[in-house]
């Protein structure tokens, strides 16, 4: 699991209280995927049209911004126990995205496009998400300006979605009272105070009056159609997985010692390495590779061990065995680039190469991938391709300043009208409006 820290905010220190980072897993990213599948079809939207982001932030909070992207804090992800209290979640943001409630606000941001174009929406996400006073401001938003037209609905905004949501709830053969029990979380908080209620009741306000609304209409919905066994055994992994990289250690060992299945190894794995115990973190995903030996992310998780524990030649013998059995998950070949980067030898440098140009090509979203690569450019003698992938890096985490800066040594570089080039004028481009 990799967390991509957004510099457009104030807390960047792993661990620190309400860090806005950006969370990349492939499996996790997985599981979202097949868990929004059928509210995402129930609404008429392809699954590729709609992105999911996760935001490391421990309040319970999920919104809308820059046309179809859903961003969903870890709070809310650890909070939900049901599959179906997820797809609640998910379906009435759907409903926000299908009810144009967040295009008609964003235009200036949803003509911005490239990796500058989702670094500008990650920023402004990033700090309607609670981030410090000193977020960075995106194609002349305020951080008051992001909160306002990034995240506030008013009632026939909600009511619309709410409506959504049950429809494709029900489309999707989900369980309609998932939608209730999501809502019965967050009962009294709106008489709290601004600064003590979860931002999920500050941005999707009118509590009391939606509840009175869906329990009438829940109360008259069809029977669930029976969930995939294989859904809720990813959900719980996903869990798993969040509890313990997020969680403390010591707190998580204690939640699973009991627990003598796959997931609470899964767990105690995660919890071993961030101990950080390697012996028996190793043991522990190892004895899960032996009962799954077929599962890419497990060998994934013990490439990640491996390679944070500096053992970056046994990483790559992981990672090459996690890419040959899932070849076109990127994050998965992000890491096996990082891997052999790491490794720091003239052979391992030459295959890493194409392996990371692979992965970018399937994934721009990926910090990491952009700085291995330029340093295996830079290696390799092609500077104005080191350049242009740090550029690129930096407009991705919002640092358009730093962005610009290596663009135009890019472009200095590369031949006239090459894509290269032009991908560095858009950065420089995107960076110049928003200054």
């Amino acid at each position: 699991m990799a967390v991509a820290w957004i510099a457009c905010i104030g807390l960047l220190m792993p661990g620190a209280a309400f860090a806005q980072g950006l969370i990349r897993d492939a499996e996790i990213e997985r599981t979202l995927g097949m868990i929004a599948d059928p509210i995402f079809r129930a609404a008429g939207l392809s699954p590729s049209q709609v992105d999911i982001y996760i935001i490391d932030n421990p309040r319970m909070n999920a919104f809308v911004a820059g046309g179809n992207n859903i961003f969903i804090h870890t709070g809310m992800l650890r909070r939900l126990k049901t599959v179906d209290q997820l797809r609640a979640v998910i379906a009435h943001e759907t409903g926000h995205i299908t009810g144009g409630h967040i295009a008609r606000r964003n235009e200036k941001l949803r003509q911005t496009r490239g990796v500058a174009g989702i670094g500008a929406l990650l920023a402004v996400a990033a700090a309607a998400a609670g981030g410090g006073r000193g977020a960075l401001a995106v194609g002349g938003l305020t951080q008051e300006a992001a909160l306002r037209d990034f995240l506030s609905h008013n009632r026939a905004e909600e009511s619309s979605a709410d409506q959504a949501s049950l429809r494709y709830m029900i489309a999707a053969g989900a369980d309609a009272d998932a939608i209730i029990e999501v809502m019965k979380m967050f009962s009294g908080q709106e008489i709290l105070s601004q600064s003590r209620a979860d931002p999920y009741v500050r941005t999707h306000p009118l509590w009391r009056d939606r509840m009175r609304y869906l329990e009438d209409r829940v109360a008259n919905a069809p029977a669930p159609r029976t969930e995939d066994p294989a859904i809720s055994y990813w959900h719980a992994r996903m869990v798993a997985k969040f509890n313990g990289f997020i969680g403390t250690p010591d707190r998580t060992l204690s939640q699973y010692k009991d627990d003598k299945t796959e997931i609470g190894a899964l767990a105690r794995a995660v919890a071993y390495h961030q101990r950080p115990d390697i012996r028996r973190a190793m043991a522990t995903v190892d004895s899960l590779i032996k009962a799954r030996p077929k599962d890419p992310y497990y060998w994934e998780l013990k490439g990640q061990f491996l390679l944070e524990n500096g053992k970056a030649g046994e990483a790559v013998r992981a990672y090459r065995q996690s890419a040959a059995l899932a070849p076109n998950e990127a994050q998965i070949l992000s890491g096996l680039g990082r891997a052999l980067v790491a490794v720091d030898q003239d052979g391992a440098t030459r295959e890493a190469l194409p392996v990371l140009e692979r992965a970018r090509s399937m994934d721009d979203r990926n910090p990491q991938t952009f700085r291995d690569l330029a340093i295996v450019y830079a290696r390799t003698g092609q500077n104005g391709k080191a350049s242009l992938a740090t550029a690129e890096r930096f407009a991705l985490q919002g640092k358009l300043q730093d962005a610009s800066v290596h663009a135009r040594r890019a472009a200095a570089q590369l031949p006239e009208g090459s894509a290269g080039w032009r991908q560095a004028q858009d950065i420089l481009h995107v960076a110049g409006r928003d200054r």
